[in-house]
Parts: structure tokens; sequence; C-alpha cells
């Protein structure tokens, strides 16, 4: 390679990265915060140059035994979404054997600890940015995705839409309002949860007030088309096991910002 075509091919690079708009730099903050005298901390990215405009925001919960940081380091939600401020909260130890980390899934376990340190992750970030509920979003993988079940059903109010991956939850209800929800399920996830994923289906679906009517969605799922004053629901399985889909991120990006989402509410 020529003198010449390493100095255009240099150029093209810094214009490249001068072209990059400001609020895509992420910077990297860990909160912390005393709950009933135990320490909770979340890794949090938010744009660097965020302005006075508000901001999407996420809240991502780990699975059982998983950490913040190594969750974060293999879905990279901040890396592909850097226009949002993306909270991964760090679970505290559960009751499982051997003791591992994770989040509570019934109202009242661990006292109610991890809902509390969410209405605080919700105000303090609030505090720090423009946020709205238009744009407020919660996700989870496995454990953490039963956690977001639990959100739905009693912090409903605080969020737009959420994303569950990996859970089931076969006897599923509650009395709070629908909200749009994007529910994913390895087919190589252990045969014993398959029939519990189609019951975990239809029990969001019933609780999301969904009609008949369905359509292809994405490149992964179907969506159920909500009765009036229901909410979109789209469910699909992904080609791998127990794992973040590989275009998990993808899909988590099309479904909370499109307007099929465009049932929203502040029920």
């Amino acid at each position: 390679m020529t003198w010449l075509s390493n100095r255009i091919l240099a150029l093209c690079l810094l214009a490249t990265m001068l072209a990059i708009p400001q609020a895509s730099i992420a910077k990297r903050l860990v909160l912390k915060v005393d709950i009933d005298g135990v320490e909770r901390t979340a890794l949090m990215y938010a744009p660097e140059h965020a302005g006075s405009a508000p901001l999407p925001l996420i809240l991502v919960f780990h699975g059982r035994g998983d950490s913040n940081d190594k969750f974060a380091a293999a879905v990279k939600l901040h890396r592909d979404w850097p226009e949002a401020i993306v909270v991964y909260p760090q679970g505290r130890t559960i009751d499982s054997a051997p003791p591992m980390r994770g989040w509570q899934y019934r109202v009242g376990t661990y006292d109610d600890r991890d809902l509390k340190f969410t209405d605080w992750l919700l105000t303090e970030v609030g505090r720090r940015y423009a946020t709205t509920l238009q744009s407020t979003f919660a996700a989870g993988f496995s454990n953490g995705g039963h956690f977001v079940l639990l959100l739905m059903a009693e912090r409903h109010a605080a969020f737009s839409a959420f994303m569950v991956v990996g859970s089931v939850q076969p006897e599923y209800a509650a009395d709070s309002a629908p909200k749009p929800l994007l529910y994913l399920f390895g087919r190589d996830e252990h045969p014993e949860f398959q029939g519990d994923w189609v019951k975990t289906v239809q029990a969001l679906a019933r609780h999301n007030h969904s009609s008949s009517t369905q359509t292809a969605y994405l490149a992964c799922c179907q969506l159920l088309l909500p009765k009036p004053g229901g909410a979109a629901l789209a469910y699909g399985r992904y080609n791998a096991g127990h794992i973040w889909p590989h275009r998990g991120n993808e899909w988590l990006l099309q479904f909370f910002t499109t307007p099929l989402t465009a049932e929203r509410n502040e029920k």
C-alpha cells in the first residue's frame, strides 16, 4: 500500500470518527445505594454528552449465578443502543443450592429488596438525566426475566414495555394493566421447559388481552394484536439454548422503538 493510499485511508477513518454523534459515546458509571443495610450496585452506561432531550432508559437484569459486569460484556446492549441509558443492576444471593446471585420473583420474598432497588434506580437515573415513561423499559434473562415479570405485575406504571428471555411462568397472572411485551425462548432449552413455554405464552396472552389475530414479526416471532384495552405481545423462539439470543439486541431495539408498540400508555 502506497503512502498516498495510507493517507487516504487515515483521512477516511478520521472522517468516520468525526461523523459519529457525540451522544453515541457512552460513559461507564457504577451506581451504589444502601437498601435496608445492604449495599446494592448497578453498572450504568449513558451518553457522554446527553443534552437536555429525554433519553431512552432500560434496566437489564442478568440471570441466576451471573454478575452484571459479565452480563454487560456478553450482551453489549450499551454498544448496540448508544443513544440510551443502559443500566445493568447487580443481583444478590438467593435461596439456591449452591447459593447464587439472582432476583426475587414473588412479592414479599427477600423483603422486596429488588423492587426497592428498582424504585431507587428509576429515581436516581431520573435525577441525573431527562427520562420519560414512554421510553423507560425493562429486560431480563432467565431468573432476571422472572423478575421482569414481577415488575410487569407490581411496577407496570413505571415502564413502557418489557422483554423477557429464557424464562417460564405458566401460572402468570396479574391485575396490572397490559403493557407491550416481547417474550423469547430458545429452541434448545431443556425439553422439560418447552411445554411450560407454550403455557407461558398463553398466560401472557390472557394478561395482555390478546386477540386471535397474529402476524409474522421480526425474524423470530409472531405478533399477537390486542383486543381493546390490551397491549401487543410478540413471542417466538430462537436457535440456541439457555443464552441471550445472537440477534436479541436487534429484536429488542425494533420492538421498543417502532410504532408497533404504540399501545404504550400511562395506565
